[in-house]
């Protein structure tokens, strides 16, 4: 007899290769969609989430987070953060492109070092809560404004480099609380703990533990600038980096 956990695992797995045979099947037309530089398809821009071939379709094989060609399948090779041709990879060097109306937009990534860049998290608000606009090709491209806009508490660099979630969810692949996460890792280009990076060494003018630095991230709660997250006693108001996790724990909800 199946247990309820292998009865799950394959029935994600029909969904999967149900979700492959119609993502075939697609067609790029000269409309508005999202495509990968390998030349998959990862859905198309339309105000009908009913259409099989649309974005937001969460039951066709571009909107599924069980497809294998979704942005929301977080284990995909276009959603997960290690993807080769993922929108949540900071490496990827060849991300999806935006294309509106048959006219190149820009390319959807967080690898902050991508000429034209747009944000994912810009992306799929504008997708989700004004897609009138995205089919105009306007986007809200500050992921700063994104996250205020959703009352998330955050950090964010002053050149606007998002430096992760301030949540006490050592789960959250976006929280500093995580140390396997591109925020919470020692080893992360975009980390405040990496002591080599712009953002954590003691002399970048970016970095939280630069004494003398005029420019350090802000601190975000539930959407509102609340200090900077500075060593430098001459910036008000401001964290100390050191008390960052202990504040967190005492202000930000773990879920």
């Amino acid at each position: 007899m199946f247990s309820r956990d292998k009865t799950k695992e394959l029935l994600e797995q029909m969904l999967a290769e149900l979700y492959s045979d119609q993502a075939r099947e697609s067609q790029i037309d000269n409309g508005s969609y999202l495509i990968a530089q390998d030349g998959q398809l990862l859905g198309k821009i339309t105000d009908n989430k009913y259409d099989t071939d649309s974005i937001l379709n969460e039951y066709g094989p571009y909107g599924s987070p069980y497809s294998g060609t979704s942005i929301f399948n977080q284990y995909s090779n276009y959603g997960s953060e290690y993807g080769q041709d993922s929108i949540n990879n900071p490496y990827c060097s060849k991300p999806p492109k935006l294309i509106i109306n048959g006219q190149f937009i820009g390319y959807v990534t967080t690898n902050h070092l991508i000429t034209n860049s747009i944000s994912p998290e810009a992306f799929l608000y504008t997708l989700k809560n004004d897609l009138h606009s995205l089919m105009s090709g306007q986007i809200i491209n500050s992921e700063e404004e994104v996250r205020q806009l959703k009352k998330e508490s955050f950090i964010q660099a002053e050149d606007n480099v998002f430096l992760g979630k301030l949540t006490p969810n050592s789960f959250d692949s976006e929280s500093i609380f995580n140390k396997f996460g591109q925020y919470g890792n020692q080893f992360s280009p975009i980390s405040i703990f990496n002591k080599f990076s712009n953002y954590g060494n003691q002399f970048s003018q970016l970095s939280p533990f630069n004494k003398f630095s005029n420019t350090p991230p802000k601190v975000y709660l539930n959407g509102n600038f609340v200090a900077y997250l500075t060593a430098n006693p001459m910036m008000k108001p401001r964290i100390d980096p050191d008390d960052i996790f202990q504040w967190a724990e005492e202000h930000v909800s773990k879920f």
